[in-house]
């Protein structure tokens, strides 16, 4: 019996099914190995807040980043409730003055939030992300 093209048929189709086989494994494995991984973790940071008297009748709150995780400016959100009524204003959304000292992208260790120009009264700060709330504490006028 001549082998010339029956036994070049029959080891293409083995690769064949080894291949098939292997792609099979490879597509299991990657399916279930995604349900292993760590789910992403809140932030962690210490925060630090005060408030220095600005123009008259006016206030500027800061709040200095003492340790912990770095957040991405376009992540922050503050959040300013006056504690007499429900006025709040939300940073991004209004027309408070925010400003991110060093000016980068993110908010780190060493760095320090300004929020300028808030009628002198009590409020309550919020710092949080998609995620999570990183800070809440109360602030009042010098």
């Amino acid at each position: 019996m001549s082998c010339d093209r029956d036994c070049a048929v029959s080891e293409l189709v083995g690769e064949m099914l080894m291949l098939a086989l292997v792609l099979i494994l490879l597509a299991i494995f990657s399916a279930t190995a995604s349900f292993y991984l760590p789910q992403p973790r809140d932030p962690s940071v210490t925060i630090i807040a005060d408030s220095v008297p600005g123009t008259p009748g006016y206030m500027d709150i800061h709040l200095y980043h003492k340790g912990g995780d770095w957040i991405r400016r376009s992540d922050l959100t503050v959040i300013l409730s006056r504690v007499e009524n429900n006025i709040f204003w939300k940073y991004p959304n209004t027309n408070i003055s925010f400003r991110l000292e060093p000016d980068s992208q993110s908010f780190d260790l060493g760095g320090h939030i300004t929020i300028a120009g808030i009628p002198e009264s009590t409020y309550e700060v919020s710092l949080v992300t998609p995620r999570a709330v990183v800070f809440t504490g109360m602030v009042s006028s010098p």
